[in-house]
This record gives C-alpha cells, structure tokens and sequence, in this order.
C-alpha cells in the first residue's frame, strides 16, 4: 500500500499535467523599444544599458547586441536559423566602428567592410 502511495504521489508531483504542449517561440531576454533613435527598456524612463538577446524557436541565437546609454556600444552579431553566424559589426556611440563581418548560410565569409564614424570607408574583399 505504501509503494502504491508514493508511486501515485511521483506521478501527480512528475508532470502529468493535461496542459496541451504548445511549439516554442522566438523569444528575447529583454523588450526594447527605440524612441527618437534611443534604445529603451519597454516601460523605462532611462535609455537601455546592457545586452540584448534574442533566440529562434529552436533555441539558436538570433542575436546579441551591446548597448550603451540607449545606443549600440560594442559587439552586434546575428546568427542564421541554422545557428551559422551571419554578421558581426562593432558600433560606437550608435555608429559602425571598426570592420563587419559578413558570412553566407553555409558559413563561408561573403565581405569584410571596414567603418570609421559610421561611414564605409574600405572594404577588404
């Protein structure tokens, strides 16, 4: 009787729940919303600092993007649905600083472009 007891509790403490199981959704650790070209944090009064992220539904990243001061301020890169590495630029004070990088679906590298204040200044193609 005891082993009928504690195999019945197992079972309603273990999930057998009759919830329907719904599809994963893309999803990001945190709501931002742009306002006069500033980064805020959905329903904040100051300008977003810190580290957005954003996931397909089958969990690969989709993208991690440094802010600063409601600004893009270091490393952005985004990834494919395939969690092949799409883009990866550097931003300071809101502008493209430094190279981005490129690469195709199949992780082959398509350009290489170099920025200085926000303008394209080279490319290494």
């Amino acid at each position: 009787m005891k082993k009928i007891l504690l195999l019945s509790a197992f079972f309603l403490l273990s999930g057998c729940d009759t919830e329907e199981k719904t599809e994963p959704e893309e999803r990001v650790t945190v709501h931002i919303e742009q306002r006069n070209g500033i980064a805020y944090e959905q329903n904040a009064d100051k300008p977003f600092t810190g580290v957005f992220e954003g996931y397909y539904r089958n969990g690969y990243k989709k993208a991690e993007i440094h802010f600063k001061d409601g600004k893009q301020h270091g490393t952005a890169k985004m990834w494919y649905e395939n969690g092949q590495q799409s883009n990866e630029a550097n931003f300071y004070d809101g502008k493209l600083e430094g190279l981005a990088t490129e690469w195709f679906r199949d992780g082959r590298k398509n350009k290489d472009r170099i920025f200085r204040n926000g303008k394209l200044t080279g490319s290494l193609d």
